[in-house]
């Protein structure tokens, strides 16, 4: 789903001030990733996420903590 160096990349950029959420498109930007990829990982919840409103924001937060569980 989700490679080592994605997680590696989210995680250093949250230490770096990044807003604990985004929105989806945003986010695929973010990690260079094709937006009809982010948004079958949010169809499928393989990502955390919240709607507000209209928009969809990843959490960022969660995300990480659920990759670093994942690899314990």
């Amino acid at each position: 789903m989700i490679d080592e160096q994605i997680t590696e990349s989210i995680s250093d950029k949250l230490q770096s001030g990044t807003p604990p959420m985004m929105d989806w498109r945003a986010f695929a930007d973010w990690i260079s990733v094709d937006h009809s990829v982010v948004h079958m990982w949010l169809h499928r919840a393989y990502i955390p996420s919240i709607k507000i409103g209209r928009r969809r924001l990843v959490n960022l937060v969660r995300l990480v903590e659920q990759l670093k569980g994942e690899g314990e």
